[in-house]
């Protein structure tokens, strides 16, 4: 495949023969330029393989997009032209889920109109978001047949839950979240399905916090928090963390509405 060749001048005001071409091989990062009036999308050959594509393989924008429309709104909607180091959780051609760092910056240009150029690698927490999913999972497995034990049994369940899952020693309750209390018994009687931690995670969504600063206040990792919130997208049978966050806040607001009416 011939490399896309992309052209950089040195400054705006110098003349033609002093532009320096690079081609989008020669960048040591997977890289991706996005041509959002055409939808067009060029990708180096680092960016195919961390995608788990083939090389030259077509890229589907439109798959694309239904399957990261958080992601996809950030880079498009987005007020900055510069996106620096950011953590994003995005779904693959592929199906499977990883959580990427990346970073954008957004150009405007005569003739093609707006360039998005990104620059993106995994993450490298120290698990992957598929292992992640994969311990909460035997976790509740496990849990499951603590009715069936012994009291030598259950005590070595507990043990073990202390050891490999030590966010549950220092759960959060909804009476701890004093100023979300309301929101949160609100979200738990529309949503029964959700489990008392996916519910608390749930609340501090809708006031708008960051998901680092939700890892920070229930003592968890990123990318655990971005595992629950698929986790609980899937329950709620949604697409994204935008849709789950506009969905509770329609929760909270008819909610009001109703209260408001008895007075």
């Amino acid at each position: 495949m011939n490399s896309q060749n992309v052209e950089i001048q040195l400054d705006k005001f110098v003349h033609l023969q002093e532009k320096i071409i690079v081609g989008i091989e020669e960048i040591p990062f997977p890289t991706a330029i996005f041509f959002l009036e055409s939808k067009r999308v060029i990708l180096n050959d680092r960016a195919y393989e961390c995608l788990g594509l083939k090389v030259g393989e077509p890229f589907d924008i439109e798959s694309w997009k239904r399957n990261n429309n958080n992601f996809t709104d950030i880079i498009i909607n987005g007020k900055e032209d510069i996106i620096s180091n950011q953590k994003e959780h995005i779904v693959l051609p592929n199906g499977k889920h990883e959580i990427i760092n990346f970073s954008m910056a957004h150009i405007k240009n005569t003739y093609l109109n707006n360039i998005y150029i990104l620059n993106f690698t995994k993450s490298i927490e120290k698990y992957s978001t598929a292992s992640i999913s994969s311990l909460y999972n035997i976790k509740d497995e496990i849990s499951k047949l603590k009715p069936y034990l012994n009291r030598t049994g259950r005590n070595m369940v507990e043990s073990l839950m202390k050891k490999y899952f030590r966010d549950d020693n220092q759960q959060l309750t909804l009476d701890d979240i004093v100023y979300y209390k309301k929101e949160l018994r609100e979200i738990q009687r529309a949503f029964p399905a959700l489990s008392h931690r996916e519910v608390i995670l749930c609340g501090l969504l809708i006031n708008n916090m960051e998901t680092k600063d939700i890892a920070s206040i229930t003592n968890r990792t990123i990318d655990s928090v971005f595992v629950s919130i698929h986790r609980i997208n899937k329950k709620l049978n949604l697409n994204n963390k935008k849709k789950l966050t506009e969905t509770l806040k329609e929760v909270i607001f008819n909610s009001n509405v109703i209260e408001q009416k008895k007075y």
